[in-house]
């Protein structure tokens, strides 16, 4: 008996350590056991608002947020004072010498004289990446009195100034060595003249957006020439018609690889030297389709010319609608597109595909939004598909994959359907996804009924969800290959 009881004390004794041992483990707090400098990589994923409530969780925790050395503050929405107040406690309590991220979104009518006093200080913390941001409707100029920027911070890596500000750049310091990311929302013409000495006091520069907004401009000369640079989005927004105005917009990068042009001002684009396009994307828009002048056609066609280097090549809507008035001049070949995404327009239709299609021997995946063209549409009469005279080429040697996205089923796109796939003679796949969530049956059937000029085609048809899907993953894995070649 004596040696069961000693046997049992024992055995209670281990029970009771183990149980004492998980206990701890259950409450240690393991986040607070991790070295400062990773909790404050950690918080400054977070917004300092957030940041800042963590003060409350205990005395150590009471002053860490003073250490992050990312800031982030949001306050679109918020009171303008109380905003400026949390602003400048947040900043008045950093002890970060070396801030690598600034990021501020103020309320419309914040303090012009505080928000000053605030980039003048973040400039002096050796900031690597800065963005700052107020409120403002899009595609309007600001009505209050813009904010002053002094750009005179050689630490910047990225700088982004979502809204238009008041740009100066003082004549003493004008260098930006390890710039390499620039956003500006620039009027024209006040910033023109402090937009081309910026460009060319960035020796590293790789990414350029920049959103123009053109304030009753009769002539406009905007020259980006910067021999580093990689990607470049580029918006110009004119109130009014499209009208014919002298905007010419010279770029001159020999390697850029990446272009995205929206433009309601239907400008003239003097194209240099780009070798090394591999995606583009053109938006040229107007706000009144009456109202399009041959020579905005002219001009599309030599924006066209200029970038048939590229590799994958995007047409937004309004694009072909431009295009219609082009049909009867030439058309450059864009040899090397083997991606091509287009949306049929709601005026032309299928005209300006046939001819893209002509234009694009080596053409390999075909995505088509009819999203546009089914919106707008009134008579169906006038979206008759009209086969080209010839197959085109690409049809018969090249294109393999074919995606098309906010099918409807319409008799024309049925025969869009049907001639690409009575044509497509090495056609691996062809996705098509319903406008709608619930997909036609009898549409479907009929689809997949037609007799396929490739005996390896594939041809699925899906729900509006999963085909956008299916397109974010056929055109990653393209960018993923091409980018290997």
């Amino acid at each position: 008996m004596d040696c069961e009881t000693e046997f049992e004390m024992g055995l209670k004794s281990q029970l009771c350590k183990r149980l004492k041992s998980k206990e701890e483990v259950e409450q240690t707090d393991r986040i607070s056991d991790l070295p400062d400098h990773i909790i404050c990589d950690v918080l400054s994923y977070l917004t300092m608002e957030e940041v800042v409530r963590t003060s409350i969780l205990s005395s150590r925790w009471r002053y860490h947020w003073k250490g992050v050395t990312s800031i982030r503050l949001w306050g679109s929405n918020s009171d303008p004072n109380s905003f400026a107040n949390f602003v400048e406690h947040v900043l008045q309590n950093c002890n970060s010498t070396n801030l690598e991220v600034f990021n501020l979104s103020c309320p419309v009518r914040i303090d012009l004289p505080r928000l000053n006093t605030w980039i003048r200080y973040v400039l002096s913390l050796n900031i690597g990446k800065l963005s700052l941001y107020v409120n403002h409707r899009p595609f309007e100029l600001p009505e209050f009195p813009l904010p002053i920027c002094n750009l005179t911070c050689s630490s910047l890596v990225s700088l982004d100034l979502r809204s238009c500000f008041d740009i100066q750049i003082p004549d003493s310091v004008v260098c930006f060595p390890h710039l390499k990311s620039l956003d500006l929302n620039v009027i024209f013409p006040n910033n023109l003249a402090v937009l081309h000495r910026l460009l060319s006091c960035c020796p590293l520069l790789e990414r350029l957006r920049l959103w123009c907004y053109l304030d009753d401009l009769e002539v406009l000369n905007l020259d980006i020439s910067v021999p580093t640079l990689k990607r470049l989005d580029l918006w110009l927004q004119e109130e009014g018609y499209a009208v014919i105005r002298n905007y010419e917009i010279i770029i001159n990068t020999p390697y850029l690889e990446y272009l995205s042009i929206h433009d309601n001002s239907l400008a003239h684009y003097v194209l240099n030297n780009l070798y090394g396009l591999r995606d583009v994307h053109i938006g040229y828009l107007t706000q009144n389709y009456g109202d399009i002048e041959p020579l905005h056609a002219i001009r599309l066609l030599e924006l066209f010319h200029g970038i048939r280097s590229t590799d994958i090549l995007t047409l937004h809507p309004d694009t072909l609608i431009v295009l219609e008035s082009a049909l009867s001049y030439p058309w450059p070949t864009f040899r090397y597109v083997t991606m091509l995404i287009v949306s049929p327009s709601s005026s032309s239709a299928w005209t300006c595909l046939a001819l893209l299609l002509q234009s694009t021997p080596n053409l390999e995946v075909l995505i088509l939004d009819h999203d546009e063209i089914n919106d707008l549409r009134i008579n169906d009469e006038l979206y008759a598909w009209n086969p080209p005279e010839s197959v085109p080429s690409c049809l018969l040697e090249r294109l393999q994959k074919i995606g098309i996205k906010s099918f409807w089923g319409k008799e024309d796109e049925v025969e869009v359907v049907e001639y690409l796939l009575n044509h497509c003679q090495v056609l691996e796949l062809m996705i098509i996804g319903f406008f709608s969530n619930k997909k036609d049956e009898k549409v479907a059937e009929k689809l997949l009924a037609f007799p396929r000029a490739s005996s390896t085609c594939d041809v699925q048809v899906y729900e509006h969800f999963w085909f956008d899907s299916f397109i974010w993953l056929l055109t990653s894995l393209f960018f993923s290959v091409s980018s290997q070649i």
